[in-house]
């Protein structure tokens, strides 16, 4: 198994050399130690990412709009993380952007989120609440470099990341809701219905390409349901902790 840590951190994220400003001061979630996961060496096990990935070729764009889901924390403690990103399926580097749904606590916590794993994941601290609609855009510029931006077009705030890294390849593409926490299958945060929209690789529906679909699951029990492909557009819903 591939695993990664999104050290949970407070940091900041310094204006990039080509002039993008994007100064963020990111929050520190409750759950200190929590994991997130490649999943490489789960393909065809699918019991770590939920939603559909693409493969065979090299992409260089990914984009997806999803709700923010209501969370019931009474008797759940775990963490659900929607994203749309490049890589970590048929390779060891992740380009991500999404946010945690955190019941970490017993309380409903929302908290954006970068990534260019094997560099920390970045918090930052816009306001997010359930029923915003969010967007995750992903572009590889080449050379190495990427552009990730995310947005709340219900709260109004976009925020934009400009990276670097040297092992990223772009052989796969996207739109994922993951448990986030030790263990092999992390305990999932309960959500509400939670769908992705427009989904796109390279301007193009995702239902365009070749795709794998994953579901979220623990042995036979299924923690997430992933729902059929409907062009640029899926579900998926929580069914276990």
């Amino acid at each position: 198994m591939i695993t990664r840590t999104r050290t949970r951190t407070l940091a900041l994220l310094v204006t990039a050399a080509v002039g993008l400003a994007t100064a963020v001061s990111a929050a520190t979630p409750a759950t200190a130690a929590a994991s997130h996961r490649t999943a490489r060496d789960h393909k065809h096990t699918d019991n770590i990412w939920g939603g559909y990935i693409t493969y065979g070729d090299v992409f260089t764009t990914i984009s997806g709009t999803w709700n923010i889901p209501s969370l019931d924390c009474t008797n759940n403690r775990g963490i659900a993380s929607p994203w749309v990103g490049f890589d970590g399926w048929d390779s060891n580097t992740v380009e991500q952007i999404g946010i945690d749904l955190d019941c970490s606590t017993g309380h409903a916590q929302y908290n954006p989120w970068v990534e260019m794993y094997p560099q920390n994941s970045i918090y930052f601290t816009d306001p997010v609440q359930a029923g915003d609609s969010m967007t995750g855009t992903v572009a590889d510029d080449g050379g190495h470099w990427y552009t990730l931006t995310l947005s709340d077009t219900t709260q109004g705030w976009t925020k934009s990341f400009r990276k670097y890294l040297a092992a990223a390849t772009s052989v796969n593409a996207e739109a994922i809701v993951e448990p986030i926490g030790s263990g092999s299958v992390p305990t999932l945060a309960k959500f509400g219905p939670l769908q992705f929209t427009g989904v796109t690789v390279d301007g193009q529906p995702i239902g365009d390409y070749a795709t794998y679909l994953s579901t979220v699951t623990r042995g036979t029990t299924t923690l997430a349901a992933t729902g059929a492909l409907d062009g640029d557009a899926f579900a998926v819903t929580w069914k276990h902790s």
